[in-house]
């Protein structure tokens, strides 16, 4: 706005040098109108002001990481003025107060009519965001004027992790289920394939039942069903820093949730029990049991939203584990930790362990994969999948 104020004064001093040397009707009323135009631009300024309305599209509730979506603006204006220009202040802040999508957009709004301004918007990081416009600065058509209008209009966004379809591991070992009721006729509930048949006992219960098969035979016959070997198949999600950015380390420890929540999901579709294990800030190591869909479902709708732990270190959540029940099972350890540390860290525990072991880890960087039992995912591969 500078550059216009620049050039209305070397207007006026021009105007002004031309009335004094000639001095006469013309070079005054030259003058006349240089002096009085910045007074009218300021005029339809203050009716723009008046008569033109800002609206914002309701933005959506929930997106996925890394999903480019918009914002869209509405500017209605009832003004005859033609062509004022405005500054929208953008507002983009998440829970924790960072600024994530600072900086301003600028558009010219047409008389009587309708303007939509789209603002693209692509978060990094998981988080609860506030996106709106804190302000609105109008301009005259000179741009030697600006009054600024606060708006403070916006909606929240939860910004959730990413549907991965990564090639992962997956433990399956299963076994044929020959009771699926307890003692005392309470029915346990399993989710797996159906394994084969076999009659009817005083524990089933006719849910069992194999009704066509029973009818052709002309007695009572229940159905089996795989499923997995043990309970003890664990996720073990790290949520800690290992890197000196910040960012960097929200965006790898978003990696490490969206995998551990591929995990869960794949064993809960096969009918393979497992455990999520991970910390927030009510615990260190917090478990959540895993046996159905649904239970996943529930599950990650309760793990998808943990904040990345600020201070701490895997070794206090592993400290708190059990390893004594993974004894024949299977343990996915999911961490941002670079690989040498993590195995290091983790080898104290695992002494007199017998249990299937898969390293699943997020860097900045390609690193060695240290064993057959170990892959190492870049940042780069992961945000681009």
């Amino acid at each position: 706005m500078t550059r216009s104020r620049l050039i209305y004064l070397a207007l006026l001093v021009t105007a002004f040098i031309f009335s004094q040397a000639l001095y006469d009707s013309i070079s005054l009323f030259t003058l006349a109108v240089v002096l009085l135009i910045p007074l009218i631009s300021l005029l339809c300024l203050l009716i723009s002001l008046a008569l033109v309305k800002v609206e914002l599209d309701p933005v959506p509730a929930r997106e996925r990481r890394l999903h480019e979506f918009s914002i869209r603006l509405n500017i209605k204006s009832h003004t005859p003025v033609m062509l004022p220009m405005m500054k929208f202040f953008l507002r983009v802040n998440n829970q924790a107060g960072d600024e994530a999508v600072p900086g301003y957009a600028i558009v010219h709004y047409r008389a009587f009519g309708l303007t939509h301004l789209d603002i693209p918007l692509e978060f990094r990081v998981r988080g609860l965001y506030k996106v709106g416009v804190d302000s609105v600065v109008f301009y005259d058509f000179l741009r030697l004027f600006s009054i600024k209008k606060r708006l403070s209009r916006g909606n929240v966004v939860v910004i959730a992790p990413r549907d991965l379809q990564l090639e992962l591991p997956v433990h399956s070992s299963r076994q044929e289920q020959e009771n699926t009721v307890s003692v005392g006729g309470h029915e346990t509930k399993y989710n797996g394939d159906m394994a084969g048949i076999r009659e009817f006992n005083e524990y089933d219960t006719l849910r069992q039942v194999h009704w066509k098969l029973s009818a052709r035979l002309s007695k009572m016959i229940v159905k089996t069903y795989w499923e997995n070997s043990c309970d003890n198949i664990m996720i073990l999600a790290d949520l800690f820093p290992y890197e000196e950015d910040q960012l960097t380390n929200r965006r790898l420890t978003d990696c490490v949730v969206e995998i551990a929540l591929q995990l869960t999901d794949m064993l809960a579709q096969q009918g393979i029990r497992s455990t999520l294990a991970y910390p927030n800030y009510e615990s260190m190591l917090h478990l959540q049991s895993i046996t159905t869909p649904e239970e996943q479902v529930v599950a990650a709708d309760g793990f998808a939203m943990t904040p990345m732990m600020e201070v701490g270190h895997l070794e206090e959540s592993l400290s708190e584990l059990d390893f004594s029940s993974l004894q024949g099972g299977a343990l996915y350890l999911v961490s941002s930790m670079p690989p040498e540390g993590l195995m290091e860290c983790l080898e104290p525990y695992l002494r007199g362990i017998n249990c299937e072991l898969q390293y699943l880890v997020v860097r900045p960087d390609l690193e060695p994969e240290r064993g057959v039992n170990m892959k190492v995912l870049t940042l780069a591969e992961m945000e681009d999948e």
